[in-house]
C-alpha cells in the first residue's frame, strides 16, 4: 500500500481526482498481483484502492494483493462508472502509452461527464528507485545472469552455432532458478554477425578465432537482470584486441561518471567523446547509437534513461546498465555491458561477470 501512497501523492499535481492503470506491469508494481493477464486494472483514487477485474482472476487478485478492494466485473466500462458515481470523481488520469484507443472509446462512452485525462511515466517515474526488497530481488536476477556467463565459458567451444548456445544458456539459468529468460531470443552473435547490435541466433557455427558477443538476461521473482560480454574462441588477433581494451576501458570510464545527481544524458556523452578520441577518423562512424545504457527491474528497459537524447537525472536507487559498443560492419562488434545500483558517492556494480580479455578467451 506505501506504493499506492505514493501515487496518491500525485493525483492533486496532476489535477486528478483518481488514476487509472492498465500496465500489467503497473499494475503489478502497485499491487503484487502476478497474473499475466490483460483483464485487469487497477484504479487509485485519494482514498482508496481498487482492482477491477473478471471473475477469471478476481480470487487471485484478492490472494496477493493486500490493501486493494476488488471489484468484479465483466465490462470495464460500467464497473468504472459505478465507482466513479460512488466516490464522486470527477476527472480521472489514464497511462496514454498503454491503454489502447480501442479501450479508451469502450471506457469513454460509459463515463458521461468525468474527465479522462492522458499521463505518462506517473508510476514509471516511482519505479525507476528501488527498495529494499527490490534491490534483493535484482541483485539475485544478476547474480543468475553471472553463473550463466561461467557456464558459457565453460560450455562453448568452436563448431557450436549460436542457436545450440543460445539454447544451452537458456537450459541453464532456467535450472539454476531463473523464472524466463528476461527477453526473447538472447541474442549470442559469432564473428561478423556481432556487428549487430540485436542479432537474432541462427545457425552460423563459431570458428577458431572468432569473438561472440552474448547479450541476456534472467528473471527472478519478477525482476529483471540484463548483461552483455563477448568472449573469444583462441587466442585475439591484434584488431580484436585492440576494439575490445578499447570498449571496456570506455565502461569502467562510464561506470565512474554514474552518481546520484548527475545526468545520464552527460555521461552519455562523455563516453562518445572517450571513444572519439581514440578512434582513428574512419572508424568514429562505428562509436555506438544506441543510448549508453536503461533502467532495468520489473522491465529489461524502464526508467531512467543514460541516453544523450533525454534529459533524465539519475537518482540513489536507480538501476542501470552501462553498455558501450563499438560495431564494424563485415567485421563484428563489441559491447560490454553491466547492471549499476546509483548511490550518492557513486554506483555499486551488480553483475560481476569476468571481462578482461584473458578472462573471456576459451
Amino acid at each position: 500500500m506505501e506504493r499506492a501512497r505514493k501515487v496518491r501523492g500525485r493525483l492533486s499535481e496532476a489535477n486528478l481526482d483518481a488514476l487509472l492503470v492498465s500496465s500489467k506491469t503497473n499494475r503489478c508494481y502497485l499491487t503484487g498481483w502476478t497474473a499475466d493477464s490483460e483483464s485487469g486494472f487497477v484504479l487509485i483514487t485519494s482514498q482508496k484502492s481498487f482492482i477491477i477485474t473478471d471473475s477469471r482472476y478476481s480470487e487471485h487478485a484478492a490472494r496477493e494483493s493486500a490493501g486493494f478492494e476488488i471489484v468484479e466485473t465483466d465490462e470495464i466500462g460500467p464497473a468504472l462508472r459505478e465507482v466513479s458515481e460512488k466516490e464522486m470523481i470527477k476527472t480521472i488520469g489514464y497511462e496514454s502509452r498503454h491503454l489502447s484507443v480501442f479501450s479508451f472509446k469502450r471506457i469513454k462512452k460509459f463515463l458521461g461527464r468525468v474527465k479522462l485525462l492522458p499521463t505518462a511515466h506517473l508510476i514509471e517515474e516511482l519505479r525507476a528507485v528501488k527498495d529494499k526488497l527490490e534491490l534483493e530481488k535484482i541483485k539475485k536476477a544478476a547474480s543468475l545472469a553471472d553463473k550463466t556467463f561461467a557456464h558459457v565459458l565453460n560450455f562453448a567451444k568452436s563448431g557450436m552455432s549460436e542457436e545450440e548456445i543460445a539454447w544451452e544458456m537458456e537450459k541453464f539459468m532456467r535450472e539454476a532458478g531463473s523464472e524466463k529468460a528476461a527477453w526473447d531470443p538472447i541474442i549470442v552473435a559469432a564473428g561478423p554477425n556481432s556487428s549487430m547490435a540485436h542479432w537474432r541466433a541462427t545457425k552460423r557455427r563459431i570458428k577458431k578465432n572468432d569473438l561472440v558477443l552474448v547479450d541476456f538476461g534472467c528473471v527472478y521473482a519478477g525482476y529483471c537482470s540484463d548483461i552483455s560480454r563477448v568472449f573469444f574462441v583462441g587466442r585475439p588477433n591484434s584488431q580484436q584486441t585492440r576494439i575490445y581494451n578499447l570498449v571496456l576501458e570506455a565502461q569502467k570510464f562510464g561506470i565512474k561518471l554514474v552518481k546520484e545527481g548527475c545526468l545520464g544524458a552527460t555521461v552519455d556523452k562523455k563516453v562518445r567523446a572517450f571513444l572519439e578520441k581514440r578512434l582513428p577518423v574512419r572508424q568514429v562512424k562505428n562509436i555506438y547509437q544506441h543510448a549508453l545504457g536503461h533502467g532495468v527491474g520489473l522491465e529489461v528497459h524502464e526508467l531512467p534513461s543514460v541516453s544523450i537524447r533525454r534529459k533524465s537525472k539519475l537518482a540513489s536507487g536507480n538501476v542501470l546498465t552501462i553498455e558501450p559498443g563499438i560495431y564494424i560492419p563485415g567485421w563484428g562488434g563489441v559491447r560490454i555491458e553491466d547492471m549499476v545500483l546509483v548511490t550518492e558517492k557513486g554506483c555499486e556494480v551488480l553483475t560481476k561477470s569476468p571481462k578482461e580479455i584473458r578472462e573471456v578467451t576459451i
